[in-house]
């Protein structure tokens, strides 16, 4: 979590970089990443030894079954369209099931891009963040992912809407490059 904080603290392209750049807590999924996959790439940064996604062949429409096994228990992914899997649905429904313990937030710095980053932490972990940071700070750029969320499902104008809504919040790097002008 070190490039993390120091990204939180500092707020500058130097930081930003090192982060999305060394960060083992970011998680990349592309969009057309198989979904079992997505919860084994969760798995390798929580390292709990208790997650695992699973593709089992099925007699349905989508011709498989995707399943979580979590703490020894085995949940099936349901997907609104039964024609086929999604990553939104996937890692909501992840996250949904590895809670209260993990939390997984969206990094909003990747927004609009076809591959996205996402940062599975401890809820205590998280809280602390928070304490440190403020809420406001972490929830700016570590999205908290629910049944409402769209990632990868967004179309564009709602992308846009997004990124402009963001930039009027807070641009750190036009910041950082008024600050390199001061100097």
């Amino acid at each position: 979590m070190e490039y993390m904080r120091e990204f939180l603290k500092n707020e500058d392209r130097e930081s930003f970089d090192n982060f999305w750049e060394n960060s083992q807590k970011l998680v990349w999924i592309d969009w057309r990443e198989y979904d079992e996959d997505i919860i084994n790439y969760i798995e390798r940064v929580i390292q709990s030894g208790e997650l695992l996604g699973k593709n089992k062949d099925t007699d349905n429409e989508m011709g498989f079954d995707i399943f979580i096994e979590w703490k020894g228990k085995e949940y099936k992914i349901s997907y609104p369209d039964k024609e086929g899997s999604d990553r939104d649905t996937t890692i909501k429904t992840l996250n949904k099931t590895i809670q209260p313990e993990y939390e997984i937030r969206l990094f909003m710095e990747s927004l609009g891009n076809d591959t996205l980053a996402f940062v599975p932490l401890l809820k205590s972990e998280w809280e602390e963040l928070e304490k440190e940071f403020g809420e406001e700070k972490i929830n700016y750029y570590f999205s908290k992912i629910d049944d409402e969320s769209k990632m990868f499902d967004l179309d564009m104008d709602e992308l846009f809407e997004i990124l402009d809504k963001r930039k009027e919040i807070k641009n750190f790097f036009e910041i950082g490059r008024a600050s390199c002008r001061e100097r």
